[in-house]
């Protein structure tokens, strides 16, 4: 927005070149020929003139600062700036404290891994091992039953002691009484008498114990 002395100075830079052209039309009609060339030296000017007020004027203000402000800026500044150094020193060391505890965490989870691994292992080794454990025991057992069996096939099912009567053994022909030691028998092979006179008829002797 232009002020009032510059519109003023346009209105007079105006004037002054209608001036001017009225000068150079009269002098050239009555054939002055210098007086045409000091209006077209006028009126160039003039018009320069009116194009420099024409221009808006920037204005500058320089505004002094005591020495008292100088310092307490600077001060600001250096605050400034050892604050923004000590943000990047916390932030390297949150970013490192953090790539510390991923190397942790990585670290825990091989180790857990290793662990469950280690725990796999030994279960399967019990288990192989108590697998192992009860087969043997299994053909243990059915070993002493195996045995059992035997001796019981061998010794014979029949106490001649429990049977109260005399017995004899149709194989070895003998005979026992119920006042011996008892002897084991298969009951296939017992045969029964009443009397001892009876066993020895049939062709028994009586047992030695």
């Amino acid at each position: 927005m232009l002020y009032i002395k510059e519109w003023l100075i346009i209105f007079l830079t105006l004037i002054w070149l209608a001036a001017c052209a009225g000068g150079g039309y009269w002098a050239f009609t009555h054939h002055r020929k210098w007086l045409v060339a000091l209006s077209a030296v006028l009126f160039v000017f003039g018009g320069l003139v009116a194009l420099g007020a024409s221009q808006p004027t920037v204005q500058t203000k320089t505004v002094k600062v005591g020495t008292r402000r100088l310092t307490a800026a600077q001060s600001e500044s250096r605050q400034l700036a050892a604050s923004s150094s000590r943000q990047a020193k916390a932030f390297a060391v949150v970013d490192s404290q953090v790539a510390d505890s991923e190397s942790v965490s990585e670290s825990r989870a091989d180790s857990a891994s290793e662990a469950v691994a280690s725990s796999k292992a030994s279960a399967r080794s019990i288990s192989k091992a108590e697998a192992k454990a009860a087969k043997q025991a299994a053909a243990a057992s059915s070993s002493q039953a195996t045995q059992t069996s035997r001796a019981s096939r061998k010794q014979g099912n029949l106490d001649t002691n429990k049977a109260k009567k005399i017995v004899g053994n149709r194989n070895s022909k003998i005979y026992h009484t119920p006042d011996q030691a008892g002897y084991h028998m298969n009951s296939s092979n017992a045969v029964y008498f009443n009397t001892e006179a009876q066993a020895k008829a049939a062709g028994y002797r009586k047992a030695l114990r």
